[in-house]
């Protein structure tokens, strides 16, 4: 009677067997490396698409502190340029972000699942990402913990919107 562990040993010795090219040269082409699975982002209803004047109109942002936003943008602007002439940083320019298609800004290199995210930037949606952009778009490649505090993230989003509707 054959046991157990025996039939481990056996099994993973011919597992092996024939998938080498130690010490030989095969004709047989390289094995491709599998390829990596992204998670697909959550799908996500952005809400109505506007320009940045069009949400700054909205009553939550009436009520939203802009120049106590342009305090919280300040840990983003080592990243982040909102002026439309200003270039790209480590992040991508988000001058006239708003009402566009996500990883759409010529001459920045966004992860692929960025890319592939279908995602048009709205308050909303941005709100979302600034909870935890790794959590909202899995695979994203931006480094950021994320802003926690709703007023924070009001605040920083009224600033935004003013900011960035100069671009339109």
């Amino acid at each position: 009677m054959i046991r157990t562990g025996t039939l481990l040993v056996l099994a993973l010795m011919v597992s092996g067997c024939g998938s080498s090219n130690e010490g030989g040269s095969s004709n047989a082409a390289p094995a491709e490396a599998p390829k990596k699975e992204m998670a697909a982002p959550a799908i996500f209803d952005v809400g109505e698409i506007k320009t940045a004047a069009g949400y700054l109109e909205e009553p939550q942002f009436a009520q939203a502190d802009a120049k106590r936003g342009r305090l919280v943008f300040l840990q983003c602007q080592a990243c982040h340029a909102l002026g439309a002439s200003d270039g790209h940083k480590v992040g991508p320019n988000l001058a006239g972000m708003f009402g566009q298609a996500a990883a759409s800004k010529e001459g920045f290199n966004y992860s692929p699942a960025l890319k592939e995210s279908g995602l048009t930037w709205t308050p909303k949606a941005l709100e979302e990402w600034l909870i935890r952009p790794s959590g909202f778009v899995p695979g994203n490649i931006m480094a950021f913990a994320g802003i926690r505090d709703e007023k924070d993230r009001k605040d920083l989003l009224a600033y935004m919107l003013t900011e960035t509707s100069k671009a339109e």
